[in-house]
C-alpha cells in the first residue's frame, strides 16, 4: 500500500470520513437513519425524515436529556410505525446510557471488540442484514457490497475460516488492526484498499509484498 499514492489517499479519506471524526449527535442521526429505512422505501422514509429529527431533537443527546419527554410525546405524530417509534426511543436511550458509561459513543466503538457485533446487541432494529448499511455510514465503506471479496482476502491470508461470517470479518479486523498498533477503523480502510488493488478476484500476486503469504506458499 505503501508504494500506491492513490491507495493511501484513499485509506485517508475513509478514516477522515469515519465515526472517529462524528459527534455522539451524527452517530445516532447514523443509527436512527438505519432503523427507519428497514423496512421502508427509501422515498417514504426520505417524506417524514424531517419530522423525525425534529420530534427527536436532531439526536442531540444533550438536548434529549434536557428534555426527556420531548420525543416521547412528539415522535407518534412524526411517524405511525409503532414499532420503530419504540425502537427510535429506545436506541436514543441506549445512546445516553453508553455515553455515561464510556464518555461518548466513539469511545464506546473504540473499546469494542466487534464493532459490528455490538451494533447489534445494543440498538435496536439493527440486525445482521441492515447493519452492514449502517457500517458503510460509519465509515467501513462498502462493507455491504464487497463483504465477499474482503473475506477472500481473509481467507488466502488463512485468517477466516468462516467466508460467509461477517461477525468473523470484524472479529479479525478488530484482533489483527490493534496486533499491528492500527486502530480498527485503520485497518479495514487497508484491507478494503488490499482487496481493491492486489487480491482481489484476480490477485496480483506479482505485485504483492506481503513476506511468506500462504497462499503463494
Amino acid at each position: 500500500m505503501g508504494n500506491s499514492p492513490d491507495a493511501n489517499e484513499n485509506i485517508l479519506n475513509m478514516v477522515k470520513n469515519c465515526y472517529k471524526k462524528m459527534g455522539d449527535r451524527k452517530i445516532l442521526h447514523n443509527v436512527s437513519w438505519t432503523v427507519l429505512l428497514s423496512g421502508y422505501q427509501i422515498q417514504s422514509a426520505q417524506k417524514i425524515w424531517p419530522d423525525i429529527k425534529k420530534a427527536m431533537l436532531w439526536f442531540s443527546p444533550t438536548l434529549n436529556r434536557l428534555f426527556p419527554g420531548w420525543s416521547k410525546s412528539r415522535l407518534p405524530q412524526a411517524c405511525d410505525n409503532s414499532k420503530k417509534v419504540k425502537a427510535l426511543l429506545g436506541n436514543s436511550a441506549t445512546t445516553l446510557e453508553l455515553i455515561k458509561k464510556h464518555g461518548s459513543l466513539r469511545a464506546w466503538l473504540d473499546a469494542s471488540d466487534n464493532i459490528l457485533e455490538d451494533l447489534v446487541e445494543n440498538f435496536s432494529y439493527i440486525g445482521n442484514n441492515n447493519v452492514r448499511s449502517l457500517l458503510d455510514s460509519l465509515g467501513f465503506r462498502n462493507f455491504h457490497a464487497q463483504q465477499h471479496q474482503i473475506a477472500n482476502v481473509l481467507t488466502r491470508w488463512r485468517l477466516l475460516e468462516h467466508k460467509n461470517s461477517p461477525n468473523a470479518i470484524f472479529e479479525i479486523i478488530n484482533r489483527q488492526s490493534r496486533a499491528e498498533g492500527y486502530e480498527p477503523i485503520e485497518g479495514y480502510a487497508i484491507l478494503y484498499m488490499f482487496s481493491q488493488t492486489i487480491c482481489g478476484e484476480t490477485p496480483l500476486c506479482t505485485r504483492c509484498t506481503i513476506k511468506n503469504c500462504p497462499e503463494i506458499n
